[in-house]
């Protein structure tokens, strides 16, 4: 996750009200380029839970001599060099005041001095937005701790003294010492300011110029040294395909909530995320590549937020492409949007702004991710990273919204993307694609003709779309590949001359088109039983009982479609939406080991062994989807005791894709995780009699290689 997505909703915030002040005949920075220039003396008092700041401001000329800025409600503050007016607003804990310069673009000192409250929370981690404290500090831009000129960039040089022996201040910019703290330099405009500050053993250094530098809560040499290496490599990689890195540093910080945040220049994980093996190969080139989208080129929001999704595709996504499974990522994220948005939840991406539930980040990371795969099918490889770096360089340190990118991607493949544009971003819904014919016809010289024809389904009109389809050839272990055309018609037929009999087709066989799945190319999964547009837990009476009741709670605020019954209040499981048998003792177990007969669970017994794989109630939690979604889907959770039931409330959102789990008991780790085999696609065709397998697919084209 990326504070980037949250500050976008915070920036919509302070322009609506920088336009009600406009009505007032009072400035706000409004302009584009203007920035305010900050130099900010700050002295903590941890203990106290205070901190007083002397903030030196140098305002562009252009904006007048009668301002508006925002600051937390907290602080008193006071003007020297210009009059401050009473404050005239108050909400959300923060004031707006009225500051009266002498003259435009006169220097004034405000000095301010306070507490900063802990406010909201930012997510399910339980992070605050401002901390202030004996265990560490946390303050940033929804904070309001420095003062706000409504939407206006800052430009800033921060000291921080005051903090207590073995503390270590981090903000955006380089790094300097000073007597009794530290200073932070960033000369480029920025929209939000952070302080992070705490007990930290600090590692640096010097990756190609660019500072690299590690911020541990106890001291850890070789955890260190392995986060200043894979800085080093996915620097070089994202250098050599979108240019320049944007800041003099990139610092991983601990964090003592789970986050993972990216700001300008560093990222916050938690103690536990850090240590994750996977963590250096996915969440930290995600937070590194953000300091070019969403803390490089600012997000304009009004017409969507384009971040998200563009980091997870040259992230998260390139990372599993650069090792081959580049289809199997693509095929999860279709997976995700069929299980939490294509039936209720779906969106227009120009109505993404930020991650708040399965829904919203299955259209702005997944739906967005594969517009971005379709794209650069579209223009090529070269044209794609050429515009990126197009895109990169003209809008540093600027908002740039959707149609921007777009603009940039298509001037450099020389294509006009306006009905993307109009496609993607204006409307919501998927094709649903159809094989409504296919048969091989003779040709001339004793070649074969194969027609196919495909259809788009859905009820909303057919989509414009580029399907690939691979064609098994008698005696050739590779497949052929075509591509048929929508070019906004319901149905598109491709005729295509072959040298030898084809035997088979598959429809879009690597999930490279954004559509509806179809029957059979995936299996139930968690994320198929949890995206039902009903859940129902049947929990157990007995002692588990509060246990799993609170489980049910915080998903129902997680999915918002839950209904919690108790296995005693019930005669028979329900028949409508899907059912979650929850407990080994619950009532309905019996039931739910007949679904699993596969997986040998035994209730009674406390056993499963799903694939081979002995699981014991003494040792194991054990999760098993059935096989089947009839007569309604079906998922039974075998654990016990309040300590794995909250864990498994909080991990099994995480693990949407797979069918069967186990977690050891004591700790809760995941020991083992399978995705049940699919059915088989109903976007496959056998043209001859027989069983046909599929022919091998040709490599993958891969953007960039491992890095390593």
């Amino acid at each position: 996750m990326s504070v980037r997505s949250i500050v976008a909703v915070r920036w919509l915030v302070a322009w609506a009200a920088s336009v009600l002040l406009l009505h007032a005949g009072w400035s706000v920075a409004s302009e584009p380029g203007g920035a305010v220039q900050h130099r900010l003396a700050v002295r903590l008092d941890p203990e106290a839970g205070r901190l007083s700041v002397v903030d030196r401001l140098s305002l562009p000329e252009s904006w007048g001599n009668r301002l508006r800025f925002q600051l937390a409600a907290g602080l008193e503050v006071e003007a020297e060099g210009a009059t401050l007016d009473r404050p005239l607003l108050s909400r959300d804990g923060v004031k707006t005041y009225g500051l009266v310069l002498p003259r435009p673009g006169a220097e004034v000192v405000l000095r301010y001095a306070g507490t900063v409250g802990a406010g909201a929370r930012h997510s399910e981690h339980g992070m605050p937005e401002a901390a202030l404290g004996p265990e560490g500090v946390y303050l940033d831009g929804a904070s309001t701790w420095v003062p706000r000129f409504g939407d206006a960039l800052a430009r800033f040089e921060l000291d921080v003294t005051g903090l207590p022996a073995g503390w270590e201040a981090v903000s955006q910019g380089r790094r300097s010492p000073i007597p009794g703290g530290v200073r932070w330099s960033e000369p480029a405009p920025q929209d939000d300011v952070y302080l992070v500050a705490g007990p930290l053993h600090r590692y640096a250094q010097t990756a190609d110029g660019v500072d690299a530098e590690v911020y541990l809560r106890a001291p850890d040499p070789a955890l260190a040294q392995r986060y200043l290496d894979a800085v080093a490599r996915y620097l070089a990689l994202y250098r050599g395909l979108l240019g320049p890195y944007p800041y003099t540093k990139f610092a991983v910080v601990e964090n003592r909530w789970e986050t993972g945040y990216g700001m300008p220049s560093f990222t916050l994980l938690g103690s536990r995320v850090l240590r994750l093996p996977f963590i250096l190969d996915s969440s930290l080139p995600h937070e590194l590549l953000h300091n070019w989208w969403g803390n490089g080129v600012y997000v304009d929001p009004r017409e969507g937020n384009w971040s998200e999704g563009l980091t997870a595709y040259l992230a998260d996504y390139l990372i599993q492409e650069a090792r081959g499974r580049g289809a199997d990522y693509r095929r999860g994220a279709l997976q995700r949007y069929e299980s939490f948005a294509a039936e209720r939840r779906d969106a227009p991406l120009r109505e993404f702004r930020a991650r708040h539930d399965d829904a919203s980040q299955a259209v702005g990371y997944g739906k967005a991710l594969m517009f971005f795969h379709a794209l650069r099918r579209e223009l090529g490889d070269a044209a794609f990273l050429a515009g990126l770096r197009a895109f990169a360089a003209r809008r540093l340190y600027t908002s740039a919204s959707f149609p921007d990118l777009l603009d940039d991607l298509g001037a450099a493949g020389g294509r006009d993307l306006g009905p993307e544009r109009a496609q993607w971003l204006e409307r919501a819904g998927a094709p649903d694609l159809r094989i409504v014919g296919a048969a091989v016809e003779p040709a001339a010289g004793g070649r074969h003709r194969l027609v196919l024809t495909l259809a788009q389904a859905q009820d909303e009109a057919p989509f414009r779309l580029d399907v690939p389809v691979a064609i098994t050839v008698r005696g050739r272990p590779e497949a052929e590949l075509a591509r048929v055309r929508f070019d906004g018609g319901r149905e598109a037929v491709l005729r295509l001359e072959l040298d030898a009999e084809p035997l088979r087709v598959d429809v879009d066989p690597a999930f490279d088109a954004f559509r509806r799945l179809a029957p059979g190319e995936v299996p139930p999964s968690l994320g198929s039983v949890a995206g039902a547009g009903r859940q129902v837990l049947v929990v157990p009476a007995g002692p588990d009982e509060a246990a799993w009741r609170a489980f049910g709670a915080q998903w129902a605020r997680r999915y918002g479609n839950v209904e919690i019954l108790r296995d005693r209040d019930l005669a028979t499981l329900p028949e409508r939406g899907a059912v979650w048998v929850l407990g080994w003792d619950n009532r309905f177990a019996p039931q739910a080991a007949k679904r699993l007969a596969a997986d040998a669970l035994d209730p009674a017994a406390g056993t499963a062994a799903p694939a081979g794989r002995p699981l014991r109630r003494a040792a194991d939690a054990v999760v098993l989807v059935a096989p089947e979604v009839t007569p309604t889907p079906l998922a039974f959770v075998g654990a016990e005791g309040e300590a794995a039931i909250a864990a498994l409330a909080r991990k099994l959102p995480h693990y949407g894709r797979y069918g069967r789990l186990a977690f050891e008991r004591q700790g809760m780790e995941n020991t083992w995780k399978d995705e049940r085999p699919a059915s088989g696609s109903a976007l496959s065709r056998v043209l001859v009699a027989g069983d046909v397998p599929r022919a091998a697919l040709p490599p993958e084209p891969v953007l960039a290689p491992a890095a390593r």
